[in-house]
């Protein structure tokens, strides 16, 4: 091979090198925001999703310069709003802030669902958690778990557990409480927490499962008694309440999670820096202040932790509504 030769031959692996590079190289992160951001909230005005859907948008908005505008569209158990941003156009201009009955638990319930929670979304950031206790009213003769269990076994069918809804999460923590016990309870479903807590404090049912904000004013001033945790460890804000293991109930953990998801096809580079900026809203400590208030606990995982979250509970609820026997058309 002549010098020339050898050196033209160089020359074009070098050049087929830098092409393959170029090829192999990540797209350009692309120019977003560029308009309003839409993040929708599959239910109505008012409650922990909503509340922290504004917190994340005040956060996002700040940090990228663009409205955040948050939108609640509530309807079918959230499926509603969740499926418009499914259908949405994947450019980070349109977010679902849900919970974890849209992405591992309804899907089970319902016989059709309008989007795959797999498929057509994809995991931004998991920002807090809600964990359920076990609650009763103060004139139950049960001082602990262990007692109400016992009372419950000794009047089976006898006493009633009530719930926020058919198919809420209060309802199927209770159903798995009743599985795990060993007990039989009626269940009484309400249109809402806030209906289900007059009617313990009343004595009108004797359970519920719910989030601690919408009983910790009642629980501290004796109306209400909290029995249990449902949870791994002691509540930092409850240090006093006992975990359903402590409890004399091995292995019950229930809680609610709310999170950030984009349509499937948005851009890794917007999902990232979404995922930033929310953990570092979840780190500030007057964030956690807000969070305390609310009862709530903070949490902070990659889009592929939260992924990964995902696919550990699914299996478990779709147990749990196969338990209760729920179906919603």
């Amino acid at each position: 091979m002549t010098v020339l030769r050898a050196a033209t031959y160089a020359l074009a692996l070098s050049l087929l090198a830098c092409l393959g590079a170029r090829a192999q190289a990540p797209a350009p992160a692309p120019q977003w925001p560029t308009q309003t951001i839409r993040m929708i909230v599959p239910f109505a005005p008012g409650g922990t999703t909503d509340f922290l859907a504004r917190l994340s948008a005040e956060a996002l908005g700040a940090k990228l310069g663009q409205t955040v505008l948050v939108e609640n569209r509530p309807g079918a158990a959230g499926n509603v709003g969740t499926d418009a941003v499914a259908k949405a156009a994947p450019d980070g201009h349109t977010l679902a802030f849900i919970t974890t009955n849209n992405l591992a638990i309804n899907q089970f319930m319902f016989k059709t669902m309008p989007y795959d929670p797999i498929r057509d979304l994809a995991p931004v950031a998991v920002i807090a958690e809600a964990p359920q206790i076990l609650v009763v009213g103060k004139d139950v003769p049960a001082k602990d778990l262990r007692e109400f269990i016992a009372l419950a076994k000794a009047k089976a069918g006898g006493l009633n557990y009530a719930s926020a809804g058919l198919g809420s999460t209060p309802h199927l923590a209770a159903v798995q409480f009743t599985r795990m016990a060993g007990v039989e309870m009626a269940h009484v479903p309400y249109r809402g927490a806030a209906p289900a807590v007059t009617d313990l404090a009343s004595g009108q049912v004797q359970l519920l499962s719910v989030g601690v904000a919408p009983v910790a004013g009642l629980i501290e001033g004796g109306q209400l008694r909290a029995l249990a945790a449902a949870t791994k460890e002691r509540m930092p804000l409850l240090p006093n309440l006992p975990t359903a293991s402590e409890a004399g109930l091995p292995g019950y953990e229930s809680t609610t999670w709310f999170g950030l998801v984009a349509p499937a096809a948005t851009p890794a580079p917007i999902i990232e820096r979404i995922n930033a900026i929310l953990r570092e809203m979840v780190a500030d400590p007057k964030v956690k202040e807000r969070f305390d208030r609310a009862f709530l606990l903070p949490m902070s995982m990659s889009p592929d932790g939260f992924r990964k979250l995902i696919a550990e509970e699914a299996p478990k609820w779709e147990k749990i509504v196969k338990d209760a026997g729920v179906t919603m058309e």
